[in-house]
């Protein structure tokens, strides 16, 4: 298997490499070797301090290791001159390619980082430079973002202009969301904040499934607990798998008390995660669960002029709260 290196450093910008990596090279094909150096400050470290660095860089490429874990990853950690580090590693792992952004500082412009320069001249294999605008998710999330709890959701084509994805609210504690697609298919999508890459791109806690693929005519009842850590509650994500054809889902977040849920208990619960605002409307959807077409939320009018760049809030409601006392934890 081939393998490909890419050194990285924790900042959002050399994680961009990351993303051109997975919508370029197939995990059955390629390895993935990232590489992490701590530039020597200029004076001899003792061993103890030499060992307490590489520790925590091999932390680091450990979490950042999670969000591409459909691919076998080497990880090496190094002290000195980046630059070298990082030809020193393609060597020893016989890599065939290096994938990196020009540079990882801010202000950069167009031009061609000090590593990067040193790379291109002294790599015996292929370098990718790969532009910062690739990664969408550094610039923050441009889906759809809802906040009651249900509705019904037209989302376009992936190869469409309009939005193809959106983002249901997170709620605190045990819930369930119940999907029916009703045209096309999509795929649900759970996902937890990662503290290293400042993205929601690692599975969820207590071995609750990542992934659900759910088909026209399908309902499914998701159990699931996206409180999170801290803050950062975790996000819930639909997609439509199609890539021009539309795709349309109902859904309902109600309380998961197991077999002792009521009726009242369900009500209560959508009354709750309801954060509707007058400031809201071009952003809910309506609360019929069989609406006739034209009541159907389309995913692209929901952002707006004040949404058409949707900022990594993401609302989450504890079920257990009044309206006053719930908060956007995202």
């Amino acid at each position: 298997m081939k393998r490909i290196l890419v050194p990285v450093d924790g900042s959002p910008r050399s994680l961009i490499a990351l993303e051109q990596l997975k919508n370029t090279f197939s995990p059955k094909a390629f390895e993935v070797v990232l590489v992490m150096v701590r530039e020597n400050t200029g004076y001899a470290l003792t061993m103890a301090e030499e060992a307490e660095i590489r520790e925590e860089l091999d932390k680091r490429l450990t979490s950042i290791a999670k969000t591409i874990d459909n691919y076998k990853v080497i990880t090496r950690s190094a002290i000195g001159r980046a630059g070298a580090r990082v030809i020193e590693a393609a060597k020893e792992c016989g890599v065939e390619m290096i994938v990196m952004t020009k540079s990882t500082k801010p202000g950069s412009g167009s031009s061609i980082g000090l590593t990067a320069s040193y790379i291109i001249r002294h790599a015996q294999c292929d370098v990718m430079i790969v532009k910062e605008t690739e990664s969408k998710k550094v610039e923050g999330y441009r889906g759809a973002v809802f906040k009651r709890a249900k509705g019904t959701v037209a989302l376009r084509g992936q190869l469409s202009l309009k939005q193809s994805e959106c983002l249901i609210p997170s709620v605190k504690g045990d819930v369930i969301y119940n999907i029916e697609v009703k045209r096309g298919r999509v795929r649900f999508i759970h996902r937890s904040f990662n503290g290293v890459t400042k993205e929601w791109d690692l599975p969820p806690s207590n071995g609750q499934q990542e992934i659900y693929e759910i088909e026209a005519g399908e309902k499914v009842a998701i159990h699931v607990n996206a409180t999170g850590v801290g803050k950062m509650a975790d996000r819930i994500r639909i997609l439509n798998r199609n890539m021009k054809t539309e795709a349309v889902f109902s859904y309902e977040i109600t309380a998961d008390k197991g077999d002792a849920a009521s009726d009242a208990d369900n009500k209560a619960a959508q009354a709750s995660v309801n954060m509707t605002t007058k400031d809201d409307n071009s952003m809910v959807m309506s609360d019929n669960t069989e609406p006739e077409n034209d009541d159907v939320q389309k995913a692209d009018e929901a952002a707006t002029a004040d949404t058409d760049t949707v900022t990594d809030s993401h609302e989450t409601v504890d079920f257990n709260e009044t309206h006053e006392d719930s908060e956007a934890d995202m």
